[in-house]
């Protein structure tokens, strides 16, 4: 079998096996609770993650074009279930067949080669006629399965979002953006009772922002994309105290960065952050704020300032530390070695990292009110200052092992041993967090 035949082979196999999950996760919806719903889509992600690199299931995960489709649909999956919790199940299963169904058939058709005119808006070939095919298949299942099925000004909006996230696809990204996508819209027009003008304005700002990101290179193109879905999830789904905090630690880091390479006048210091680095630093804060969408428990919003606070502090440290050291201590080796190693630590920087947190916990303290008392503001700002230290540690005894762990993978471009330190390390934020309240309360 040549390599074009075995490349076709396992991209319908790949296709089946995802086709036929849709389908029997979407028979599920009629059969189990939410509770039992979350379960299953939960265990079925950790196996999609679990098996990534494993031989046992190459055929599974492995693409001639090094495509993450694999990955990206049951976190397409469950990134819609979590957002759909609190809705009617009609909406999820809306979402689930239009990546199942419609992405398929959007698969089918385009490949009829007569007439059609193949084009590339992003990074992935796309057909015309595999545009049509998905757009008229997901107009018929929102008409048949949402409530709102009679506004049509509804479904064609709809459909129309759904469309951009099936053509703006980069490695199979398609397979998160249409069910997250979908879900959002249906989430942002549920809160602010089905405003057109409100989602128009905020998609608008969203766009413009992202765009500007990529254009200035402070975000490489997928990342900016990334930007723009967590800026409508958090406006849109959770408000606007949600969403200023994290782009506070944005821009602030932005600007340390552009004042570092100044100063340093290494101007090659600026350059875009890739997905996985905005990932790594907003991974907990996004599944800590759909807790919250599942549950209203207010201690999941501590978490999210919490993590918030650590990757701020993290960053600043960072930034701010080699302006002032050219030599910092590293945990390490237990003696002086030259600033910016893994691991290293300077008065400089640990300041930075302290003055980081509290700024967090201080913008969190007036964004948050009644939920965040001052004696809290401590906490948050120790509980970040303390998990940057936790990433200090971490990237002194365990990033050259993830390194290597990383390269065992192969095929998982622009993902670094950093950006692993970065998500456990602000990971320990809410532990910190949970034994500040502990010992306050002791106190």
């Amino acid at each position: 079998m040549n390599q074009t035949n075995r490349a076709n082979r396992n991209r319908a196999v790949r296709k089946s096996i995802h086709f036929l999950t849709g389908i029997a996760l979407f028979g599920l919806t009629f059969l189990l609770d939410h509770l039992a719903l979350l379960s299953v889509i939960v265990a079925g992600s950790l196996f999609a993650f679990a098996s990534y690199g494993s031989k046992s299931f190459r055929l599974l995960h492995n693409t001639s074009n090094q495509s993450l489709g694999t990955l990206f649909y049951p976190l397409g999956v469950l990134s819609a279930f979590i957002l759909l919790y609190q809705m009617p199940v009609e909406y999820f299963r809306a979402s689930l067949l239009t990546l199942t169904v419609s992405d398929t058939m959007a698969n089918l058709v385009g490949r009829i080669r007569a007439g059609n005119i193949d084009f590339q808006p992003f990074r992935e070939d796309k057909s015309l006629y595999g545009i049509v095919a998905f757009a008229v298949t997901t107009l018929v299942i929102f008409y048949v399965l949402l409530p709102d099925s009679t506004v049509w000004h509804y479904l064609i909006l709809a459909t129309l979002l759904a469309i951009v996230f099936e053509i703006f696809s980069w490695r199979g990204s398609d397979n998160l953006s249409i069910p997250l996508g979908s879900a959002l819209f249906f989430l942002v027009m549920d809160r602010h009772e089905s405003d057109l003008v409100f989602l128009i304005l905020l998609v608008l700002f969203a766009g413009v922002g992202g765009w500007l990101l990529f254009r200035f290179r402070l975000l490489e193109k997928e990342a900016s994309a990334m930007a723009f879905f967590l800026a409508v999830y958090l406006t849109g789904a959770l408000g606007f105290s949600w969403v200023i905090l994290i782009v506070s630690f944005f821009v602030t880091s932005v600007l340390f960065t552009i004042v570092r390479s100044k100063i340093a006048r290494k101007p090659s210091a600026l350059h875009g952050r890739n997905t996985w680095q905005v990932l790594a630093n907003s991974v907990w804060a996004i599944l800590f704020s759909a807790a919250w969408l599942i549950t209203g428990d207010e201690i999941l919003i501590l978490f999210y300032v919490s993590v918030v606070a650590a990757v701020t502090a993290d960053t600043w440290a960072s930034e701010i530390g080699p302006l002032f050291h050219r030599r910092c201590f590293s945990l390490y080796h237990g003696k002086m070695k030259p600033s910016g190693i893994n691991g290293g630590v300077s008065m400089a920087g640990s300041l930075a990292a302290l003055a980081g947190a509290v700024f967090i916990a201080g913008m969190a303290y007036w964004l948050f009110g009644p939920v965040i008392d001052p004696g809290l503001v401590i906490v948050l700002a120790l509980s970040g200052f303390l998990a940057s230290f936790a990433d200090s540690l971490l990237g002194a005894f365990a990033e050259d092992k993830l390194e290597r762990w990383l390269g065992s993978l192969g095929n998982v471009n622009g993902l670094t041993a950093n950006d692993l330190i970065n998500v456990l390390g602000s990971l320990a934020a809410p532990v910190f967090l949970i034994l500040g309240k502990i010992i306050a309360e002791i106190i």
